[in-house]
């Protein structure tokens, strides 16, 4: 016997590949954007004509889209430069480990929306992206938390659209893509109400544009007319510095002479502050007095601050001499005395350190070429004449918690600095930008980003990217950023919206326990 509603393997593979790859295309460098709004309608199909059977069976079709998602867009994982590993065959570890702990969540998601959808009357509309929207926030959370490939950051390139993620957060941006794709199901699937269905469709993919297109009308009282008010002029170096000569002793004073050069032309716009990429420095500079005079010398030419990446140094533990390094930030004073540091404290998990390494000591001894960082552990705001900024290292900018952290503590300007010199010309470095557009928009602050290798970039509180400069190329940015005080609701309650559709997803979960008795009725079986 088969059941008329039981999809033949194959086509479920083949519909779950057709997901993911789809999924790929919204996301740098491609961004066709409107392929989010459709993505995930293969799978979701898989998943309501499905018949109901056990974990397995709903796990499945979200692993494999998971897997196919996940590998298109983190391929440059593997890619890293063999330089960074002393034994190549351990280069695609952290993919295949990144692929399959990502790609899990969607099969738990998948698992988890058959599960309800068929055990409950709630409408597939509702168990589908609130479920999406609950395992992304899942996925964030722990040592091993990771928000690349949110949905949400698919739609970074339509700001008109996103300015609700200053409420909700990516997450909420997140939903609405995931609920636009169920209701588009709906509609291609419906027999009764589908003109119902239809105008609600356009309703949810006509409100948030609606929504933006007053956001940023610009004027008036509050948020909007703040956006206006103040601003900062900086300028961000971009020195293109190659990954083969950056820490080669011999090539220490070419890196300060290009960046001294590059920050004496932007010296000419008159910025009021000048911004040098993650590790910029090459050298511990707070413990190397000869390398921070070369540093303070260019801020006292200049006769402008300079927030410089570099690299720090701390004991690990008192029965530990030589310390670890921080990957850190110092911001020089216009008369050359440093001012405050802050470390990163978000460190990249194989690439800067070894999760539960004190819990599993072996890991110490395997070398994954990673950096071997100590976290920071104070989020610190620089005081600048014209405004209070915090700078976000590198893959911290991938985090909405970070970030609004800062905003909470005081930080007026966001600053991001990273190297992402170490992935060649893959999407890596586009991804990762896109990624930092989300935390103006999260919380209405400008965004400042210094990119050793590119791309460099500022975004207004809006999400509007006014400059940028591609991969590999050599130069500056100034621009006159406003400088915003007011909070959003976001920056102030953080991620109400996530939490309360995890609390909700879980409520969901909840109720499919009463059974297939109280859930939908199950297909007649007819013979084959």
């Amino acid at each position: 016997m088969v059941a008329h509603d039981e999809m033949p393997r194959s086509r479920e593979l083949l519909l779950a590949i057709a997901s993911g790859a789809c999924l790929v295309l919204a996301f740098p460098p491609i961004d066709l954007v409107p392929a989010a709004f459709v993505a995930l309608i293969p799978l979701f199909y898989i998943i309501r004509n499905a018949r109901s059977g056990g974990f397995w069976s709903g796990f499945r079709p979200g692993f494999v889209a998971g897997i196919t998602f996940f590998l298109l867009l983190l391929y440059w994982l593997a890619l890293l430069s063999s330089a960074q590993m002393d034994n190549p065959v351990v280069m695609s570890g952290p993919l295949l480990l990144a692929v399959l702990l990502q790609a899990s969540y969607w099969g738990l998601f998948s698992a988890a929306a058959s599960f309800v959808g068929h055990r409950t009357r709630i409408p597939w509309f509702v168990v589908l992206p609130v479920l999406w929207v609950a395992f992304e926030q899942l996925r964030s959370l722990g040592v091993m938390g990771f928000t690349w490939g949110a949905m949400g950051y698919a739609a970074v390139n339509v700001p008109r659209a996103i300015q609700f993620a200053s409420i909700t957060g990516v997450f909420g941006v997140s939903l609405w893509l995931a609920l636009s794709n169920a209701l588009v199901l709906e509609v291609l699937s419906a027999r009764r109400r589908r003109g119902a269905l239809a105008a609600g469709l356009v309703v949810v993919l006509l409100l948030p544009v609606l929504h933006g297109s007053l956001v940023m009308r610009g004027g008036g009282s509050g948020e909007d007319g703040e956006v206006a008010g103040r601003s900062m002029r900086v300028a961000v170096i971009q020195p293109n510095i190659s990954g083969e000569t950056k820490w080669d002793a011999r090539y220490k004073s070419e890196s300060f002479e290009t960046l001294g050069r590059l920050s004496l032309e932007a010296a000419d716009q008159k910025p009021d502050l000048i911004i040098w990429p993650e590790t910029a420095a090459p050298s511990y500079l707070l413990r190397q007095p000869k390398d921070l005079e070369r540093v303070a010398a260019v801020a006292r030419q200049v006769g402008v601050p300079i927030l410089t990446g570099c690299p720090d140094l701390i004991a690990a533990d008192a029965e530990e001499g030589a310390g670890r390094p921080l990957n850190s930030v110092l911001l020089i004073g216009a008369d050359g005395i440093p001012m405050a540091a802050y470390s990163k404290i978000k460190l990249v998990p194989f690439g800067e350190v070894i999760p539960f390494e004190t819990v599993i000591p072996f890991l110490k001894e395997v070398n994954f070429g990673e950096a071997d960082f100590w976290p920071g552990s104070e989020r610190v705001v620089f005081e600048h004449r014209n405004g209070a900024f915090s700078a976000l290292i590198c893959y911290e900018s991938i985090f909405p918690r970070l970030a609004r952290q800062f905003v909470a503590g005081g930080a007026e300007l966001l600053v991001n600095v990273t190297n992402d010199v170490w992935y060649g010309r893959t999407s890596m470095p586009f991804q990762h930008a896109s990624m930092a557009v989300m935390r103006a928009v999260e919380n209405r602050r400008s965004l400042a980003r210094s990119a050793n290798s590119g791309v460099s970039m500022m975004v207004d509180p809006y999400g509007r990217v006014l400059s940028r400069l591609g991969i590999f190329e050599e130069g500056f940015l100034i621009e006159n950023l406003p400088v915003v005080s007011s909070r959003t609701f976001y920056s102030m309650y953080g991620d109400v919206f996530p939490w309360g559709a995890t609390v909700v997803g879980g409520l969901m979960l909840v109720a499919g326990l009463s059974g297939p008795t109280g859930g939908r009725a199950r297909p007649r079986e007819r013979r084959s």
